[in-house]
This record gives structure tokens, C-alpha cells and sequence, in this order.
């Protein structure tokens, strides 16, 4: 019961104010300018929503989205320690509980900003040109994996669920904010640090299922995309369970 108190006052603080509804425009519109010129052109790319989508999320541009994804709420604990909040919300509950909402909430969060942000892009590429062209490189997207939403033609549950896969990378690099935050507590740092660890993914991780492409579904192909979908789960939610802990030992040895 206390645990679930404790989750409903986080959204609520993060619901009632305005930095997630600023998060989700900031990621769409960080998707539209990173296409560069092609975001004033005529037809955008390939005069098509899904060349035009993967063009965006494939730029260096896109990696201003997790910085947007971290904006919301990867700060909590900075915050919590600067107005001395910590000590008085741990004492209504635990210190289990305090950091297992937070890190839920940070992770939850992070999905919901990249997925509304994203579709708020697709809404808005998709009022500019159409959904295919005779352009649309169709014969790339089904040799990856999903081929099935691309050949049955659900091409927005298909950038939504790769979305959702962004997202997913997006919690995982908001929850190491949060853990670099309880060690220099300073927002900009915290806001900052999804891209850097993005960066660093990008440039050491080589170009094996461990990098940051492993969330293009296009250019993979595994036996199931269940045993795809389970391995990008995988990949972000083992690091963040290792960060939450963490944070807990960090916490618990401050107090």
C-alpha cells in the first residue's frame, strides 16, 4: 500500500507540472531538426512517413531526444537533496521503496515522452506528404525484423513500437543520470549525461548487438522478432535494475 502511495505521488508531481508536457514537444521537435534540410523540403524524404522517420532517428541530431526523455524527472533526487525532501519522504515510507517508485517512475517516464514525442512527429510528417511513395524503400524494412507490419502495411504501429524500443534505451540512460546525479549534483550534468553515455555507446560498443544499433529493427534479422524484441528488453532493463541498485546503496549510505 505504501509503495503504491508513494508511485502515485511521483506521477502526480510529475503529471501536475509542466516539464513532461515540454519533454514530449522538445523530442519531436529534436526528431524534425535533426533531418536538417530535409525538414523544409517538399515531400520530406523519399516523399514518405517512414523513410522520413528513419532518417530522423538515424541522424546525430536524434540524440538530443534523451536529454528531453531525462528532463522530466531524471532529476528527482538532485532535487529531493537540494530542498532537503529526502529525509522526510523516506520517512513515511523506506528507503526501498522511496528509490524502487522513483527508478519506476524515471524508466515509465522516460517510454512516455519518446513514445508521445514520436507520434507527435508522425502526426505532423504525416499531414506534409504520405504514408508510401513509389520511393518507399519497402524491400530494406522487411529484410529486418517486424517485416510482418511492414507487409501488412501498419507502418505507425511499426515506428511506434520502434519507439517504444527507443524509449526503453531512453530509461536506461535517464536512470545512469540519476545515479551520476547523486554523485554531482548539478542538473545540467544530469541532463547532459544520456547523451554523452549515448556517445560512449556509439563510439567504443563496435557495431555488434551491444551498440546503440541494436534498436533499428531494419538492419537485424534474429529467428523471431519475439526473441529480438527480448533481447533489446534485455539490454535495458538489466542496466537499469543495476543502476536502481545503485542509487539505493548511494542513498543508503548517505543517510
Amino acid at each position: 500500500m505504501a509503495r503504491t502511495h508513494c508511485f502515485r505521488t511521483d506521477w502526480n508531481r510529475l503529471l501536475k507540472n509542466y516539464p513532461i508536457y515540454l519533454a514530449v514537444l522538445g523530442v519531436a521537435l529534436s526528431l524534425l531538426f535533426s533531418l536538417e534540410s530535409y525538414a523544409f523540403q517538399e515531400g520530406m524524404v523519399n516523399c514518405n512517413v517512414v523513410d522520413t522517420y528513419f532518417r530522423a532517428v538515424n541522424s546525430q541530431g536524434q540524440m538530443i531526444t534523451y536529454v528531453f526523455c531525462a528532463f522530466p524527472f531524471a532529476a528527482v533526487f538532485c532535487e529531493d537533496l537540494e530542498h532537503r525532501y529526502l529525509r522526510c519522504s523516506i520517512g513515511r515510507t523506506s528507503v526501498k521503496k522511496y528509490v524502487l517508485s522513483k527508478a519506476v517512475t524515471i524508466y515509465a517516464c522516460s517510454v512516455l515522452v519518446m513514445i508521445l514525442g514520436t507520434v507527435l512527429f508522425l502526426i505532423y510528417v504525416s499531414i506534409q506528404t504520405g504514408w508510401t511513395s513509389d520511393s518507399f524503400q519497402k524491400d530494406f524494412y522487411v529484410a529486418g525484423m517486424y517485416r510482418s507490419l511492414i507487409l501488412e502495411e501498419h507502418y505507425a504501429v511499426y515506428m511506434i513500437l520502434c519507439a517504444l524500443q527507443r524509449g526503453m534505451l531512453a530509461g536506461a540512460l535517464s536512470l545512469f543520470a540519476s545515479f551520476v546525479s547523486l554523485f554531482i549534483s548539478n542538473k545540467m550534468v544530469t541532463f547532459v549525461t544520456p547523451v554523452l553515455a549515448y556517445q560512449i555507446l556509439q563510439q567504443f560498443a563496435g557495431n555488434g548487438w551491444a551498440s546503440v544499433q541494436l534498436f533499428d529493427p531494419a538492419i537485424w534479422s534474429f529467428d523471431s522478432d519475439f526473441q529480438y524484441f527480448l533481447l533489446v528488453s534485455g539490454v535495458c532493463i538489466i542496466p537499469s535494475v543495476l543502476f536502481t541498485g545503485g542509487i539505493y546503496a548511494k542513498i543508503k549510505a548517505r543517510l
